[in-house]
C-alpha cells in the first residue's frame, strides 16, 4: 500500500479532497496519505522548493513526486528529472506533462451552476472599458518559458496589455503588486468570488489570460468572465480553446499585433457584434452546464487514474 507524505500545501487538489470522493478513490486503490515523511514511500510537493530538504532521504529509499496545477510552480517538461548528485529521481506531473489537465474542462466544470440567459438583441453597451483582475508577480519582467521554440508564458504579455490599457484609460486593474498605484484595489482580500462578481458587474470586457498558453490548460478565469457577463479577452494560440469555443466568440488577443490594436478594436465594436460574441460564449457555458455531471465524472476519473498509475509505477521501481 503506497504511502504519500505532503511536503507542501495541496489545497484545491485531489490530495486535499478538493472534490468529495478524491481521497476515497485513492484509498480504494491502496494509496494513503501519512502525517510523517519517515512513514512515506513517496514524498510529494507542488514544487521543487519543498522537496529539496527531503532529497537526502533518497539514501533510505524514499521516492519523490511533484504534482501541481500551477504552471509556474513547476516548469519541467519532462516526466522525471535527476537531483541530489544523481541520487534522487524526481517524478513530474504538471501542466506540461499532459497527465494533470486531461481536457479543457478537467478541474473547473464542478463550479458551474445554472444555465445563463442569452443577451437580448437590443442590448446596449454602457462602457467599453476593460477590467483585469490579476496580480503583477514579476509583471513585464517575467522570464520567458520556451517550448518548441515558442514562448508560452502569458504573464509578461498580459501585464504589458494592462499597463498600456491603463495608460490610455481603456482598462482598470485590480490585484496585488502593481507598480505606480496602477491597481484600484487588492481584489483578492476577503470573499474573492463575490468581490470579483461585484467588480465585474461594472464592466463588459474582461482581460482573463491564463498564466501560460498550453494544451488543455483552461482555468476558472474564462468561465467567471462569462458567468459575470463580461466578454472574455483570452489567448487562444498554442492552446485547444477552439475545441470548445467557436471562432469569433471570445476576443482572441493572439490575433492582434499589439495592445493598442486590441483596444481600438474594442472601441469600434458594435453592440450587435458584442451580443453575438457574448451569446456564443454563453452557449458554450450552457452546454457544459447541461453535461456537468458526466464531465466531472469522466475528467476527474482520468485525473485520479493518472495519479494511481504514476504512484504505482514509482513504487515499483527498484
Amino acid at each position: 500500500m503506497p504511502k504519500l507524505y505532503k511536503a507542501s500545501n495541496f489545497k484545491y487538489t485531489p490530495f486535499d479532497n478538493f472534490v468529495e470522493g478524491d481521497l476515497e478513490f485513492l484509498n480504494k486503490n491502496d494509496i494513503i496519505i501519512v502525517d510523517k515523511a519517515k512513514d512515506a514511500d513517496i514524498i510529494i510537493s507542488q514544487n521543487m522548493k519543498y522537496l529539496k530538504p527531503f532529497f537526502w532521504r533518497s539514501i533510505f529509499g524514499k521516492k519523490f513526486l511533484i504534482w501541481t496545477l500551477e504552471p509556474r510552480f513547476d516548469t519541467n517538461f519532462s516526466s522525471q528529472i535527476i537531483k541530489f548528485f544523481g541520487l534522487a529521481k524526481c517524478h513530474i506531473m504538471n501542466v506540461y506533462t499532459g497527465d494533470v489537465f486531461v481536457s479543457n474542462t478537467t478541474f473547473f466544470t464542478g463550479m458551474f451552476g445554472e444555465r445563463l440567459n442569452l443577451f437580448p438583441k437590443d442590448f446596449k453597451l454602457k462602457s467599453k472599458k476593460t477590467i483585469a483582475l490579476m496580480s503583477y508577480y514579476k509583471g513585464v519582467d517575467t522570464e520567458p518559458l520556451m517550448r518548441d521554440g515558442k514562448n508560452i508564458d502569458l504573464i509578461a504579455l498580459r501585464s504589458k496589455i494592462c499597463l498600456v490599457g491603463n495608460k490610455i484609460n481603456a482598462l482598470d486593474v485590480y490585484g496585488k503588486g502593481w507598480p505606480n498605484n496602477v491597481s484600484k484595489e487588492d481584489s483578492r482580500d476577503g470573499a474573492y468570488f463575490y468581490r470579483k462578481k461585484a467588480l465585474m458587474s461594472n464592466y463588459h470586457f474582461n482581460l482573463c489570460f491564463e498564466n501560460t498558453a498550453m494544451f488543455n490548460y483552461m482555468t476558472e478565469k474564462i468561465w467567471d468572465s462569462i458567468l459575470f457577463n463580461c466578454l472574455p479577452i483570452y489567448y487562444g494560440k498554442n492552446t485547444n480553446a477552439y475545441e470548445l469555443f467557436p471562432k469569433n466568440s471570445f476576443i482572441d488577443y493572439s490575433e492582434f499585433e499589439n495592445p493598442e490594436e486590441l483596444f481600438e478594436y474594442i472601441s469600434n465594436m458594435s453592440d450587435a457584434e458584442y451580443v453575438e460574441r457574448m451569446n456564443k460564449c454563453i452557449e458554450v457555458y450552457n452546454m457544459l452546464c447541461d453535461n456537468r455531471e458526466s464531465l466531472i465524472k469522466n475528467g476527474r476519473g482520468k485525473v485520479l487514474e493518472n495519479i494511481v498509475l504514476k504512484v504505482k509505477t514509482i513504487v515499483s521501481e527498484s
